[in-house]
């Protein structure tokens, strides 16, 4: 393409309506434009840049593009102009004595431009490739944050539902089929349909009501225990196994705790361009009347790894408030699709 460029224009700008003497100059002058570039591109630019040593890299590329242009302009003046081309003689309209003047000056520059037009090139393959890499290593962060997220999912819960399961099956409770079906689905769930980066979230609201049907069973009438959602649910899409970690941690700061009646509120509302979420639990006293700790805002594995999910793939674009005062509040709003 350079070739074909350099023939074009200097046949149109002469006027001669002749392109075979041009054709035939800068395939000459080819290999040693072929050389300086690449050696440029390929050697001097990977070493250099990398140390940040880019004057030394300038100095040099201009020492070199120096020698090339005394290589091309004796090759044009000693062989092309007097052996291969002597009656083109348009190629050559200033005096052949300004050796080393204008036309050695246009040698340089002319180096100098292709190299700079390639390193161009350079920059934006390397930055596209840049691009798609940093796009892979973040689908695979955030595969890798799934499935350590899949086993965040407290050791206690399923230790305890294992535990009432088979205290209801000694009583021969007629509930005890049904704490299967819920935790066996709970289990599919988690293992073999929340592994797209956004899953439909009915299916997340699904699952998120199974895990509160089990701890409902397991908390009776200690918890006071509501559920809302409002809005259209149809062809909204969220990041799985979000929900469950902010109201498993409810669990964990209310009734998992206290022994007085505790109360957890969630509440989910489907607005146009967005999803927000809500979990407000109690924070009562225990038996000796102590009034808790306050939880910590990033207490809890679960919930860092949730603020790293929502970080990378929704950046700035998510807001997610946990404020612990008399009662332990989550608020998230995302974008959905």
């Amino acid at each position: 393409m350079w070739w074909a460029f350099y023939v074009v224009v200097n046949g149109n700008s002469y006027g001669t309506g002749e392109y075979l003497p041009w054709l035939i100059l800068e395939l000459c002058v080819l290999p040693i434009k072929l050389s300086f570039t690449y050696f440029v591109v390929y050697y001097l630019l990977p070493r250099y840049s990398k140390k940040k040593r880019y004057v030394s890299l300038f100095l040099i590329t201009i020492g070199l593009a120096l020698v090339g242009g005394v290589l091309i302009r004796v090759l044009d003046f000693y062989y092309v102009s007097k052996y291969l081309l002597p009656s083109a003689k348009y190629l050559h309209k200033i005096d052949d004595s300004q050796f080393l003047t204008f036309k050695l000056a246009y040698k340089v520059l002319d180096l100098l431009f292709v190299v700079s037009l390639v390193i161009t090139i350079k920059f934006v393959q390397q930055q596209i490739t840049h691009e798609r890499y940093t796009k892979d290593l973040l689908t695979q962060k955030l595969k890798t944050e799934l499935q350590f997220l899949k086993h965040q999912l407290q050791p206690h819960f399923l230790f305890n539902t294992l535990n009432n399961l088979y205290g209801m099956i000694l009583t021969k409770d007629e509930k005890a089929g049904e704490v299967v079906i819920k935790l066996s689905e709970i289990m599919n769930y988690m293992l073999y349909e929340s592994n797209d980066t956004l899953i439909p979230l009915d299916k997340e609201l699904a699952n998120l009501t199974n895990y509160i049907h089990l701890e409902r069973i397991r908390y009776g009438e200690e918890l006071e225990m509501r559920y809302e959602m409002e809005g259209d649910t149809d062809n909204v899409k969220i990041p799985p196994l979000i929900l469950i970690s902010f109201v498993e941690n409810a669990f964990k700061h209310g009734p998992s705790v206290y022994s007085d009646i505790s109360w957890i509120h969630i509440k989910g509302k489907v607005r146009k361009d967005s999803f927000h979420f809500t979990v407000e639990n109690s924070l009562g006293s225990n038996k000796k009347g102590e009034k808790p700790k306050k939880p910590e805002i990033n207490s809890g594995i679960g919930l860092l790894n949730v603020r790293k999910r929502l970080e990378l793939i929704y950046g700035d674009g998510y807001v997610l408030s946990i404020n612990p005062s008399d009662t332990y509040k989550v608020e998230l709003e995302i974008p959905h699709s």
